[in-house]
């Protein structure tokens, strides 16, 4: 064992060293001690009165959630604030959040999964007769809102949204799991269409 050692160790000696290039080497002496070169900075958000509620700090104590699925709370508990805070619910799409957030559509269907696991919000499907999703019905959970609760909207009696042509945005809520099933019957139908029957067993 000592002499395979020793042997491992001459080997190691033997090999070459690497040369040094001299111009990387002065490049790096004059450039080290320089300050990082930060990319240009983006055009700021346009100033506006937007703002995110107070919201439970169990958010950001929570380890099951992201830091993606974290803005993601904060961009709907600040659209269901200026919708409707009484009821804390309101619709959105998922377009609209890939745009507030800068992300995929899939990385946004993974962060409302990992609230709606959480327990943090509700998540609806609403189906419409001109398309079969219409949107996402959001709910916000008691886990998300802080003990004190939220300020009630200054207007109670503002009007609401235009009744005009409203027999062409009928639309029902279905929840997300009976939305899943709805949607996976006619792949199991064309399925069991494709199957031969079952022999019998004698």
């Amino acid at each position: 064992m000592p002499a395979l050692l020793a042997e491992d160790e001459i080997m190691e000696d033997a090999r070459p060293m690497h040369t040094k290039d001299p111009t990387r080497q002065m490049r790096s002496y004059r450039t080290c001690w320089l300050p990082a070169d930060h990319p240009d900075l983006l055009a700021p958000p346009r100033a506006g009165g937007k703002y995110v509620p107070e919201l439970s700090s169990a958010l950001d104590d929570d380890r099951n959630l992201t830091d993606g699925a974290r803005r993601c709370a904060r961009k709907l508990a600040e659209y269901v604030y200026r919708r409707d805070r009484d009821t804390r619910t309101a619709q959105i799409t998922v377009t609209w959040l890939m745009k507030a957030l800068g992300k995929s559509r899939r990385q946004v269907q993974r962060y409302l999964r990992q609230l709606e696991r959480a327990g943090y919000i509700t998540v609806a499907v609403i189906h419409a007769r001109t398309r079969m999703c219409a949107g996402l019905m959001i709910g916000l959970l008691a886990p998300l809102i802080p003990r004190h609760g939220w300020k009630k909207a200054i207007k109670p009696d503002a009007p609401k949204v235009s009744h005009n042509d409203s027999f062409r945005y009928r639309t029902r809520i279905i929840p997300r799991v009976l939305w899943a099933v709805k949607c996976t019957d006619p792949i199991r139908e064309a399925w069991d269409r494709m199957m031969p029957p079952l022999s019998p067993v004698f």
